[in-house]
């Protein structure tokens, strides 16, 4: 081995020249220097996770959210167009790639908003040491590091619903133990943080409104678990049903049951929550937050949350579950806000507003139409009974501006975790013939010699829109000259298609200027409704032969402000011509006649003598529609202030609607509401150019009026 070699390798085994002053010694291990290997081992442990943990919270942009962590979980409060309070928008969806925690539908509140009982229960079974530690419990560590199921601290827990959800293993459908400890890690370099930012009971107050009620219709915080479970406020959670929240709180999921689960199921599944809940009252007791007495009392109430309904024998301590189901009465109304949510944020969006930076909305909704729009929706309104898989939408809107006043669906949030659909918005469904007073503005306003009126005739007989055969819903034809105002009011399809075929083109420009999407499966006459639209749309088509011939895109914001409650700029609502004034006021009286004409097919909606007594009876003009398979079923309707349209069908166009909804014109019953609706305005303004001639408005002999381009 040459020498070169031979330096190396003695370098490696010793490095370092042994010195005189301190001697190694040899022999068996010594409890000073396990103590001191422990230590050593322990701080190694304790540097590593802290850079771990910084590692973590600088690539997940976890410091700057902490530092505005009260900011960001202020949800957006909601006001109607009076004031009225609407309900909150979380921020939780404004950028999934850092918060995927489901959007709540309702409140925030203080600390002094919260019974003393829930907030005993609450701190006792979560973090008994919370006032004492700065936001990370060393003696619960290990437990927080090697479980990923606890968060530890309530700080942590906050931290890891809020600020690190849809990172690391938490909401992100990923799992790993090195997952795991990078987020605990992440939350131990943050807790004292936020606790030295905030203070304990600031801390305490934003745990308490977060906390993830996953699976009770979307909900977060005490006051949308009061309020899905027992219907009482949280100041007035009993200490029994403080502890059987709490106890909730490891499997917030479990508390949901359906018709369908079966009875020895659901029965385990309550007395598993009835066992939580004990063991919440005994950790009281345990510590001495509580009596006996209180624990007992407590313990002998045979509570009845709203979604169950359970049987009880014994009294007492001996209190027993014997059975429990889903409660058949149960209904859960969401919030007004929650299923508009999405919208709001649309339009900020759209308004070039970013909604994190939004304290406060007033919205165009008036809270005593919503309320009355979503009693008629939820099934008080509507003749018959939705079976499932139907499902029904409507709209209301203001005539001025286009301001959304009312908006509901049968589905727009439940006790479940899915948030529903918002149909009245979403269900792009075929039209049918609600199209058709769109079809004859279109030909009173083609500006020549060969426009259309009212009075024009044509005979109802058998008809071809190419090779197809069209009939009329009835099944038969009149043999006989109709004018366009009587073909409305019976819903005529063969005088809609010969009035159309020649008008075809303008029709698909009008109908596309609108924002209803034509249908390229459907290739029959879109004089007969084959285009597509929702009931918010439809509308707001409806609105503009109550607006002078001017379209307003519905919308939902009237002001907006932020969060240091200074106003926001918003663009002024959209609008543009899309008819003549006088085809517009034309139309508006055509669809009065199908109300009140002998041979209108609403007659219902004619105003009662008490209506008439209470000053409800402003004209009011409507159509109906029904497709062909009768999947869907549909009405608008106008009056000289409001707009609004019904849709009731299958979303997904498999099922016919029941024959009782169809038959008796469930869709159309529903726009009645209009007349409950209170006016400032009475009647439709009477433009230049217009006449009557039998009660019937019309041009001015000579005058052709011409319809603008509508809108692109």
């Amino acid at each position: 081995m040459r020498r070169a070699e031979r330096r190396a390798m003695t370098f490696w085994r010793n490095p370092w020249p042994r010195t005189p002053f301190v001697r190694r010694k040899r022999g068996r291990w010594t409890l000073s220097r396990v103590l001191r290997a422990g230590l050593a081992t322990v701080g190694a442990l304790t540097l590593g996770m802290i850079g771990l943990g910084v590692a973590g919270a600088w690539s997940t942009g976890a410091f700057g959210r902490v530092w505005n962590l009260r900011s960001e979980l202020r949800p957006i409060e909601v006001q109607d167009r009076r004031g009225a309070p609407l309900g909150v928008i979380d921020h939780c969806r404004e950028d999934q790639t850092t918060n995927a925690v489901p959007c709540r539908e309702s409140l925030s509140v203080p600390l002094t908003g919260v019974s003393q009982a829930f907030l005993l229960a609450y701190v006792a079974k979560e973090d008994v040491r919370f006032f004492s530690h700065v936001g990370v419990d060393l003696g619960r560590l290990p437990r927080a590091l090697l479980s990923g199921a606890g968060g530890s601290t309530l700080t942590m827990q906050l931290l890891k619903n809020n600020v690190l959800a849809g990172h690391f293993d938490y909401d992100t459908h990923r799992r790993g133990m090195g997952l795991v400890l990078t987020r605990k890690a992440t939350e131990f370099v943050l807790a004292p943080l936020v606790t030295w930012r905030y203070g304990r009971r600031e801390v305490l107050a934003m745990s308490v409104n977060s906390l993830p009620w996953i699976g009770i219709g979307q909900r977060k915080g005490v006051y949308d678990a009061a309020r899905a479970v027992f219907g009482v406020d949280p100041a007035d959670l009993t200490l029994a049903q403080s502890a059987f929240l709490v106890g909730l709180l490891p499997a917030p999921g479990r508390y949901l049951v359906s018709e369908a689960t079966p009875p020895e199921t659901a029965t385990a599944r309550f007395r598993w929550m009835r066992s939580q809940q004990l063991l919440t009252l005994n950790i009281l007791r345990s510590h001495g937050l509580i009596s006996e007495n209180d624990r007992l009392a407590a313990a002998s109430v045979p509570l009845q949350p709203r979604l169950w309904r359970t049987e009880y024998a014994g009294s007492g301590s001996d209190l027993r579950v014997v059975s429990a189901a889903r409660n058949p009465d149960y209904r859960n109304a969401p919030e007004p806000v929650w299923a508009m949510q999405e919208l709001v944020r649309r339009e900020l969006r759209a308004a070039g507003l970013n909604p994190s930076r939004v304290g406060r909305v007033v919205l165009t909704i008036d809270a005593g139409a919503q309320a009355a729009l979503v009693r008629r929706v939820s099934g008080e309104g509507a003749t018959g009974t939705r079976p499932p898989g139907i499902a029904e939408g409507a709209a209301v809107v203001d005539v001025r501006g286009g301001g959304i006043v009312a908006l509901a669906s049968s589905t727009g949030g439940g006790e479940s975790s899915e948030p529903g659909r918002q149909w009245a918005v979403s269900a792009q469904r075929p039209v049918a013939s609600t199209v058709k007073p769109l079809l004859y503005a279109t030909a009173f306003g083609s500006g020549d010699a060969a426009s259309l009126t009212q009075l024009s005739t044509f005979t109802d007989g058998p008809t071809r829109y190419g090779s197809r055969a069209i009939g009329n819903n009835s099944g038969t034809f009149l043999g006989r000259a109709v004018t366009v105002r009587e073909a409305n009011a019976r819903s005529l399809n063969t005088v809609a298609v010969q009035v159309g075929t020649a008008r075809e083109a303008a029709l698909r420009r009008v109908l596309a200027g609108v924002g209803y999407r034509e249908d390229p499966a459907n290739r029959s006459s879109p004089a007969l409704g084959t285009y597509r639209a929702a009931p918010l749309t439809v509308a707001a088509a409806y609105a503009s032969f109550a607006n002078g011939g001017t379209l307003c895109r519905a919308h939902l914001l009237a002001e907006v402000y932020g969060l240091g409650g200074q106003p926001l700029p918003l663009p002024r609502p959209e609008c543009q011509p899309l008819w003549d004034p006088v085809v517009a006021y034309e139309t508006f009286d055509l669809l009065t006649g199908a109300v009140n004409d002998a041979a209108g097919h609403v007659p219902f909606l004619r105003p009662s003598f008490l209506q008439r007594l209470s000053g409800k009876a402003m004209p009011l003009g409507a159509k109906s529609g029904t497709t062909d398979d009768i999947n869907d079923t549909w009405c608008a309707g106008v009056t000289p202030q409001y707009a609004m349209a019904v849709w009731i069908g299958d979303p997904d166009g498999r099922q016919s609607v029941p024959v009782d909804l169809y038959r008796q014109q469930a869709a159309c019953r529903e726009i009645g509401l209009l007349r409950d609706l209170p006016h400032d305005l009475r009647e439709v303004a009477v433009p230049p150019g217009v006449t009557r001639t039998g009660g019937v408005a019309l041009p001015l002999p000579g005058l052709n009026p011409k319809n603008p381009v509508p809108p692109g």
